[in-house]
């Protein structure tokens, strides 16, 4: 994430369109490729792929709250549409966001192929699967085997059906994996942000992008049939592996965290978003030493000990934030608390969520009623984030893609469904827990303690082990929402869908396409359209991974 990665990015920039012509919008789309192609040289290119990319999947786990609101990870206490899955409704542009990293990835596979270097075009190549596998699976049939060929004059790309893009992500895949193992070519120490250059971390990335592949199309059986063999190869599973994630530097709005003050100057962003009752509540009752690393203290709890009230306590958390946290009796008899009791689900606790599905008005949370001290975002009854996530950069803050613990839960469900035969479903179980706690600074007496937990181990039947993983998996995939929302999707566990307010929502499946989609390639998005049940372009219509 250095600073001339700024200067690299601008060549790729989308500049603004005036025209109206889709022509002239196709004919720039040609020219962004040649100017990708003969422009850079691929070592500098590998910085900015790991930057665009990681950031671009950290900004859907974490700095817009579409993906968090929707697994309820996140709520909002101001302007609260991502509560009830409004974001959905529009037609977003993720899609062009994509594409555009893409066009750099396909430079740099031209590019180190001419010059033989067969370990990055492994990596390129990976990275070029792992996006166009978000494009499918969040759209469902898009551009992909006439994608990025304008130079060709391919300048309205068909869709190919989900079916075909994911038989060719895995031939994709497996031609990465097999370049980078058999690569002889030295990865830059400097410019490779993710693995320092450490060939054997990146066949293992290789390998575990495949493995998420198979799982998200798991049910179809020619797919799960192939996770064993998947299983089989080296993963980002050891202790010793690293994530596939990239540090903040924190010095400007582009290589810092996006809850810091270089990037939410005033923190009225940050006051706006609240940890969901959802995940509070299921770390609460398993005592999750991760709780008072995420979250903050209610400010001004409330207590029925009429002895605690005005008293003050103070807390400080594993990275050395501390807060004060004053207790508020709930006197019942007052008829200002009174008129509030049917929104206080949560006394005497120091930790407490927003509820999901709840309208994004502050005076909404657990009954907050003083408007004076309120101001226009403040709400003293709910806990806020911690201020870990208020700094520029920190060792607990990455910009993720892919982390051990999302494969070991991955191989703690196959191994319950039976479609690996080496190892066992604890054994990976455990193994995934203690490695999401390690990468929030969790202790290893702490681990210890929380696994062997009765409300955490995992039962003898089989579908209680399915049950508790997918809650595990879900608690540890916080702040990674994109693969949250379609491990949610595709396992309907946990099942919390219809939680508090939420009961007259139905769960988004999709995005809908971008506007542009139906106005300059419209036949190609037809014909997508025509492939989902129902017909529709819309959230709720099932792509083929969930028919």
């Amino acid at each position: 994430m250095k600073s001339f990665l700024t200067k690299i990015s601008v060549i790729f920039m989308l500049l603004a369109v005036v025209s109206c012509s889709k022509d002239s919008l196709r004919q720039y789309d040609l020219l962004q490729q040649k100017n990708a192609v003969e422009s850079l040289n691929d070592p500098y290119l590998l910085s900015s792929i790991l930057r665009k990319t990681s950031l671009f999947y950290q900004d859907m786990g974490w700095g817009a709250t579409k993906l968090p609101g929707a697994v309820q990870y996140t709520e909002r206490n101001f302007q609260g549409g991502d509560n009830y899955y409004s974001a959905f409704k529009q037609l977003p542009n993720e899609m062009y966001s994509a594409m555009d990293i893409l066009k750099f990835i396909d430079a740099s596979i031209k590019l180190a192929d001419a010059r033989g270097s067969k370990t990055h075009v492994g990596i390129f190549s990976s990275f070029r699967v792992l996006l166009f596998s978000f494009m499918t699976d969040f759209y469902g049939d898009v551009y992909y085997s006439e994608a990025l060929k304008g130079r060709e004059g391919i300048l309205y790309p068909v869709y190919d059906k989900q079916s075909v893009i994911y038989a060719g992500l895995i031939k994709e895949i497996d031609a990465a994996i097999a370049n980078i193992n058999a690569g002889t070519d030295p990865i830059s120490t400097s410019y490779d942000l993710m693995f320092g250059g450490n060939k054997v971390q990146w066949a293992k990335f290789a390998n575990s992008v495949k493995l998420r592949l198979l799982m998200h199309a798991s049910a179809k059986a020619e797919y799960s049939s192939k996770i064993a063999g998947a299983a089989a190869q080296p993963l980002l599973t050891e202790e010793t592996d690293l994530n596939a994630s990239i540090a903040y530097v924190g010095t400007t709005t582009a290589n810092s965290w996006v809850g810091g003050p270089n990037i939410w100057g005033n923190s009225g962003e940050f006051e706006r978003r609240r940890p969901c009752k959802t995940l509070v509540d299921i770390m609460t009752a398993n005592k999750d030493p991760r709780m008072n690393v995420w979250f903050a203290p209610v400010e001004n709890p409330w207590t029925n000990d009429p002895a605690l009230n005005g008293k003050a306590v103070s807390t400080t958390d594993n990275n050395g934030f501390t807060y004060t946290s004053t207790w508020e009796y709930l006197d019942k008899s007052n008829p200002v608390f009174a008129a509030q009791v049917q929104n206080i689900l949560d006394i005497d606790k120091l930790y407490v969520g927003f509820i999901a599905g709840m309208p994004g008005d502050w005076k909404n949370g657990n009954g907050h009623w003083n408007t004076s001290l309120g101001g226009t975002y403040g709400n003293f009854k709910v806990s806020k984030y911690s201020k870990l996530f208020q700094q520029n950069s920190h060792a607990l803050l990455r910009a993720q893609i892919m982390n051990k613990d999302e494969i070991l839960f991955d191989l703690a469900e196959a191994a319950v469904k039976g479609w690996v035969s080496s190892g066992n479903a604890d054994s990976y179980y455990k193994a995934a827990i203690k490695a999401n706690m390690k990468r929030w600074g969790v202790s290893d007496a702490a681990i210890a303690t929380y696994s062997s937990q009765a409300s955490v181990a995992l039962p003898a039947d089989n579908a209680g082990k399915l049950t508790k993983i997918a809650e595990q998996k879900w608690v540890s995939l916080f702040s990674v929402a994109s693969e949250a929302y379609l491990d949610l999707r595709r396992t309907q566990m946990p099942n919390i869908f219809k939680n508090g307010l939420l009961s007259t929502y139905t769960f988004p499946l999709r995005y809908r396409y971008p506007g542009n989609e139906l106005g300059q390639n419209k036949d190609a998005y037809d014909k997508g359209v025509a492939t989902l049940v129902p017909a529709v372009d819309d959230e709720f219509s099932k792509m083929w991974l969930l028919q």
